[in-house]
C-alpha cells in the first residue's frame, strides 16, 4: 500500500503541474493543430503505433514537432542533446546508405485498488522499440521497395509487470495494461520484412516476418503506447497469430476505399523464426472505408473477416486459444468536428468455436486533440495534448462472467521529446473474480522518441 500511496502522490503532483501550466502559460495562437506533422498523418492500410513502419514515421514526426514548437511543460530537456545527436547521425547515415532509423522508450507505472489479499498493488515496466528501414530500391518511384525491421525489448522492475498486475490482483479479463509485460529473452526481433508499393501505385504488400496484430483492425486513436491502455481495446476477439512468417497486402481501390489481406503461420511464435511447413494458416480480409471524412487526416472504418486453422497442438498462442474457428470484427471511426480534433471510435467483434481470447468484444471511445483551444479565442496550455474517454465490454473465452471498464486519460508533452499520460480505469465485475464487483487502476505513462 505504501508504494501505491507514493505513486498516487506523484500522480497528484503531475496533475497539479498540468493545471498550473494550463492556467499560467502565456496565451498563444494555435498554429500547429492543422499543420503539425503529428496530426496531419494520413491513415493507410495500418496506423497501429506498434507497427514498425508507422512507429518510425511517428518518431520522425515527433522529432519535428519538438523542433518546431518546443511545446512542453518543461521547455528545457535533458534529452535534447540525445535527440539532436541522433537526428544528425541518422541524416549522415541516410545520405550515404538510404537507411533511416528511430527509437522510442515507453514506460508505465500502474497501481490498482481492491486487489485480492496478498496480491501486489503496483507494478512498473518498460518497452523499448528500435526500428529501421532501408528504402534504396527504386527510391522515389511508386513501386519503391524497402526492408524494415523492429527490435523490441520489454522488462519490469521487481514487482509484477502491469499486465500481470491486473490479471493476478483483480482477476480482470480485459486487463489493465498492454503491452507492458516482460519478454524472455528481453530483446526480440518482432518484424523483418520486404515491403513494396504505395498509394500512387495502387497496391502495397509486405512479406517475411510480420505481426498481424499490429495490422488488422488498427486505429491510431486506440493504441496502448499513445492513448488507451486495456488489452480489451485491442482486436483479440480475432485469433491473431504471433509474429512470424506471412504475407500482408492491400489494394487502394479509391481515395477512400482500401481492401487488405493477411495469410500467416497460425503456429507463429515470436521467439522462433516460424514453421510454415506444418500447414496451419491464419487468413483474413479487411475492407477499409472513409465514410464521411472531414479532413485529410480522417481514419478508416474497417470490417475484418478471418479464419484460423488453429494451432498444431491446440494450445493458446497470442490471440488464438488453439482451436480452428472464424469471426468478424467491425471498427467504425469518424471525425466529429470539422477540424478533426474530436474523433469517435466504435468497435464490435465476435469469434466462433471459442477460438480467440474473447468470444465477444465491444467498445466506444472519444478522443479530443488540443482540448484547451476553442477556435474562437487565443489558446492556453499545450498545442499537442490529448484527452480521451473509453468504454470496453468483453466476454472472454473461459471466463466466469463478462466484464466492462471505463477509462479516462490525458496526454501532454512533459519535455519537447517526451509525452506523459495520466489515466484512470474503473473495472466493473472482473471476469474471473465473481466475489468482487469493482476495481480500479491509476497509471502514469512516459513515451520518449529519439
Amino acid at each position: 500500500m505504501r508504494g501505491f500511496l507514493t505513486f498516487a502522490g506523484i500522480l497528484a503532483a503531475a496533475i497539479g503541474c498540468i493545471a498550473c501550466h494550463a492556467t499560467l502559460a502565456p496565451a498563444q495562437v494555435n498554429t500547429t493543430t492543422q499543420t503539425s506533422p503529428l496530426f496531419d498523418e494520413r491513415a493507410g492500410l495500418t496506423t497501429d503505433l506498434q507497427d514498425p513502419v508507422v512507429e518510425l514515421k511517428r518518431i520522425r514526426q515527433r522529432r519535428e514537432v519538438a523542433r518546431q514548437t518546443g511545446d512542453a511543460l518543461f521547455l528545457t530537456s535533458p534529452f535534447t542533446p540525445l535527440r539532436e545527436a541522433t537526428i544528425a547521425a541518422e541524416k549522415r547515415l541516410y545520405e550515404r546508405t538510404n537507411f533511416k532509423f528511430g527509437a522510442s522508450g515507453n514506460h508505465l507505472l500502474q497501481g490498482i485498488t481492491n486487489e485480492l489479499p496478498g496480491a501486489d498493488n503496483y507494478g512498473m515496466s518498460s518497452f523499448l522499440i528500435y526500428t529501421g528501414t532501408w528504402d534504396g530500391f527504386k527510391k522515389g518511384e511508386p513501386c519503391q521497395g524497402e526492408i524494415t525491421f523492429s527490435l523490441e525489448g520489454r522488462w519490469n522492475y521487481g514487482p509484477p509487470d502491469p499486465v500481470t498486475l491486473g490479471a493476478l490482483g483483480l482477476r480482470t479479463t480485459l486487463f489493465t495494461a498492454n503491452p507492458f509485460t516482460t519478454y524472455t529473452p528481453t530483446f526480440l526481433v518482432r518484424n523483418l520484412f520486404w515491403r513494396q508499393g504505395s498509394e500512387e501505385a495502387g497496391w502495397r504488400y509486405r512479406i517475411g516476418r510480420v505481426t498481424p496484430d499490429q495490422f488488422l483492425a488498427s486505429s491510431r486513436h486506440i493504441t496502448p503506447l499513445d492513448t488507451f491502455l486495456p488489452i480489451g481495446t485491442g482486436a483479440f476477439v480475432i485469433a491473431l497469430p504471433d509474429s512470424g512468417l506471412g504475407w500482408i497486402g492491400g489494394l487502394y481501390l479509391t481515395e477512400n476505399i482500401n481492401i487488405a489481406g493477411v495469410v500467416h503461420d497460425a503456429n507463429a511464435d515470436r521467439t522462433e523464426f516460424g514453421k510454415l511447413d506444418e500447414g496451419d494458416l491464419f487468413k483474413a480480409v479487411e475492407l477499409q472505408v472513409k465514410f464521411f471524412p472531414l479532413t485529410e487526416k480522417a481514419g478508416y472504418s474497417k470490417v475484418t473477416f478471418w479464419h484460423t486453422d488453429g494451432t498444431r497442438d491446440g494450445q493458446p498462442l497470442n490471440g488464438s486459444t488453439g482451436p480452428e474457428g472464424w469471426g468478424v470484427y467491425i471498427k467504425l471511426e469518424q471525425e466529429l468536428s470539422s477540424d478533426g480534433r474530436l474523433v469517435g471510435v466504435g468497435r464490435w467483434g465476435r469469434s466462433d468455436k471459442r477460438s480467440a481470447v474473447y468470444e465477444k468484444l465491444a467498445g466506444a471511445h472519444l478522443i479530443y486533440f488540443d482540448p484547451f483551444h476553442s477556435g474562437r479565442y487565443e489558446r492556453m496550455g499545450f498545442e499537442s495534448d490529448v484527452v480521451g474517454v473509453g468504454y470496453d465490454w468483453g466476454e472472454a473465452t473461459g471466463a466466469l462472467r463478462d466484464e466492462s471498464d471505463v477509462e479516462v486519460f490525458y496526454r501532454f508533452p512533459l519535455f519537447p521529446e517526451m509525452d506523459a499520460t495520466v489515466a484512470y480505469q474503473a473495472i466493473f465485475n472482473p471476469g474471473n473474480n465473481p466475489s468482487n464487483g469493482f476495481g480500479s487502476a491509476i497509471s502514469l505513462r512516459l513515451r520518449s522518441t529519439w
